[in-house]
């Protein structure tokens, strides 16, 4: 008989619950899944790859021609700026500077002969004043002829002229040597090129030259080696998307992994968003820039990274799950105040503005008797303009007004870090969208919430303005159950 209990009350049981089950219209259960409404950290990422590169990387060539005949430096080799890295045959420069230097011995030989020549054109020129002077006497006292004048006149401009075409002539034997001295210093500054040196601090990562290999310069210089400047610090050049370039800044956080060692997390900073596209089969792309130390020298150059960019956080926010904020209940079971408050997918308001600053205020810290006074003044303030919303002013020109003197009421009665909070906060409320989350009541009809709703990630969103509370259960799924024949 026990037996035949036991069967019994389970069926009993079973259709007891059917009965108190909620149903539609037609007859059908209606469960409903729900999540509370809660407080918690929420942390908004942008995620992307990119390849580790050092902070600055040299590539090392030649300016010169010739045959490897020294290799001082290969992979991984630790170098200091000044460092010789290789060596070209130096031969061919060697001539050079040997025919530079002789040249530049004539050059300076000439110049002590052309010394000479104004040394004897000066002499000869004094001996010519010193006859002209003579057969100027001797014309006064009529012993000689007017010729003989003549004659020594000549004689003596010519000598004036031989003086300054020897003048002449050392002043272009200087020149010359000057000249000389100029080829000398190129020629021994291609001699000292042929000794490859390191022109920063750093590791080769690099080598592109053997021995006995011929380097060919003409046009561009050719790469011999490649150094990555301290490995100490790396960067990684990342490509972030169009649609979520928007939201990263420099100094934002970021951390990254690479498939090299698994599990382990790595953490940066975003150091440079830079401003010119990439574009390819018509996706556009930025390039963002991440810092990060590597003092274990653990990251290598050309490790894949995989990205995650801290575009927002919240520590204690009121969160909902993105089911519920994605939810939307179907046509019959639509409450009237949906469509009253706009609670479709665009549905949503921002509330009273003068409660939104009063919150506001008080979340800052700010006393009773200053928030009313501000209320006093910003009431005064909108009277003041009643004439502006009249006159049919564009929108971007009220707003212009209305954020002007809500600002000078602030800055007059708070502190100027007070002040600051404000407009933080006030940006991260105008960076909200409008939503619609809904909650079941006790005779299983739904209730709309508009709200206001701030950053998301994987899991949760962010209530930045509503009715809800902590605890408070979101539907996030409807499911209809027929009843059994």
């Amino acid at each position: 008989m026990r037996k035949l209990l036991i069967p019994i009350a389970v069926v009993s049981i079973a259709l007891l619950g059917w009965w108190l089950w909620p149903r539609d219209g037609t007859g059908a259960a209606i469960e409903f899944t729900t999540q509370p409404v809660e407080r918690g950290e929420i942390v908004r990422i942008v995620s992307s790859v990119g390849s580790v590169r050092a902070l600055n990387t040299v590539e090392v060539g030649s300016q010169l021609s010739g045959q490897v005949i020294e290799l001082l430096a290969d992979f991984n080799t630790p170098v200091e700026a000044g460092d010789l890295l290789a060596r070209l045959d130096p031969q061919t420069f060697e001539r050079r500077v040997q025919e530079a230097e002789a040249n530049l011995a004539v050059a300076r030989a000439n110049v002590s002969i052309q010394a000479a020549g104004i040394e004897k054109a000066r002499a000869n020129l004094a001996n010519a004043r010193a006859e002209f002077e003579r057969q100027q006497a001797l014309v006064e006292r009529g012993s000689v002829s007017a010729s003989a004048l003549d004659n020594a006149e000549a004689a003596f401009l010519s000598a004036q002229a031989d003086l300054s075409i020897a003048e002449a002539q050392h002043q272009n034997a200087l020149a010359t040597v000057q000249q000389r001295e100029a080829s000398l210093e190129a020629a021994r500054i291609d001699l000292d090129r042929t000794a490859i040196r390191a022109p920063i601090d750093g590791v080769v990562i690099d080598r592109a030259v053997d021995i006995g290999q011929t380097v060919a310069a003409s046009l561009q210089a050719p790469i011999l080696f490649s150094i990555a400047q301290d490995l100490g610090e790396i960067q990684i050049e990342a490509s972030v998307d169009e649609a979520d370039i928007g939201s990263v800044r420099g100094g934002a956080a970021a951390e990254f992994t690479v498939d090299a060692f698994p599990g382990e997390t790595f953490q940066a900073e975003v150091g440079q968003v830079r401003l010119a596209p990439n574009e390819e089969q018509n996706v556009v792309t930025y390039t963002v820039v991440i810092n990060a130390d590597n003092p274990d020298r653990k990251l290598l150059p050309g490790m894949t990274a995989s990205i995650d960019i801290v575009t927002g956080r919240r520590e204690d926010a009121l969160r909902a799950s993105n089911a519920a904020v994605r939810f939307r209940p179907p046509e019959d079971l639509m409450p009237e105040s949906a469509n009253e408050t706009g609670g479709g997918p665009g549905g949503g308001a921002r509330g009273n503005p003068g409660e939104a600053m009063n919150r506001m205020l008080v979340e800052v810290g700010v006393d009773e008797a200053t928030r009313e006074v501000v209320a006093e003044e910003l009431r005064e303030g909108f009277r003041g303009m009643v004439g502006l919303f009249q006159s049919g002013a564009d929108r971007e020109t009220i707003r212009e007004r209305v954020t002007a003197m809500t600002r000078e009421v602030l800055v007059r009665n708070l502190t100027a870090e007070q002040v600051e909070q404000i407009e933080e906060i006030q940006r991260q409320r105008d960076a909200t969208r409008a939503g619609t989350v809904y909650t079941v009541n006790p005779d299983d009809s739904l209730t709309a919430h508009p709200v206001r709703l701030g950053i998301s990630d994987d899991r949760f969103t962010e209530i930045v303005i509503g009715d809800l509370e902590p605890g408070m259960e979101l539907v996030t799924r409807i499911r209809r159950t027929e009843p059994d024949a």
